[in-house]
Formats: C-alpha cells, structure tokens, sequence
C-alpha cells in the first residue's frame, strides 16, 4: 500500500492546516435528498472501513475509510484512481462525511480540509441515525 495513504500530513500550529471555518451540518432529511435526488457538487463520503461496508452501506456514496486509509485525499489522481478504483474528488465538489456515529466523519472533514478541500460538510447522525429513522436501504 501507497506510504501516502498511511501518513497524514503534519501541521504546524497556525499553519493553512489548521482549519477556522465551522462545519457545514447535515440532518437526516438533507442526506435523504441527497440520496434520492443525487447533486452531482456533492459527494457522500463514507469514512468507516470496508468490513463495516459489509452490515450497511448509504446508497450513492464512496467509500475512503479513515483509519486504514487516512492520506488517501493526498493521493494524485493516479494513485487514487489504482487503490479505490475510482476517480478522486475533485477540490471543487462539497464532501459530506459519515460515519457510524459521527466521530471520525468530523475528524476525516479536518483531515479533507489540510488536503485543500475546504467545501466540507459532516451528517453528524451517521449510518445510526439514518437506519433508524428508515433511510433507504441498498
């Protein structure tokens, strides 16, 4: 595996890293819209790891999980494209992160942001949140 996608980067204090900006929150009905009605700007970005995939898995979103793969967004495009099989996202498109709960969806949307995509947001109910309230199923 790629030493990138093992290694996050390092920030100093005060440096461009460090993100200012609040997160952009999503509740439960803007995911739903999201899934049934995909926004091409706006990429769901599931941040568990493939055996979690397994139980469940949001309809439309991508999958670049934290732990096992935390520099993946440092990645070139190549690289990306070989390891996830498929096509990075782009800086320009809003990512959305969830998780199972919501704890590491906000530490992969400051993660995202030290790599420079700074449109980021965070459904902080996760994958409990929306089974339980009867999200779609795939």
């Amino acid at each position: 595996m790629l030493r990138a996608l093992l290694v996050a980067p390092r920030c100093a204090v005060g440096s461009r890293c460090m993100s200012t900006s609040a997160s952009k929150v999503y509740k439960f009905e803007d995911i739903r819209s999201l899934v049934q009605k995909p926004n091409p700007q706006k990429i769901l970005v599931d941040v568990r790891e493939p055996s979690e995939l397994q139980q469940y898995k949001l309809p439309t979103a991508i999958n670049i999980p934290l732990k096992s793969a935390p520099g993946a967004l440092g990645l070139s495009p190549d690289e990306f494209q070989d390891v996830f099989d498929f096509e990075k996202p782009k800086t320009d498109k809003e990512l959305i992160f969830f998780c199972a709960a919501g704890v590491r969806a906000k530490a992969a949307e400051e993660l995202a942001k030290s790599y420079g995509y700074e449109n980021t947001g965070v459904y902080p109910g996760s994958i409990h949140e929306w089974l339980e309230r009867g999200g779609d199923k795939l």
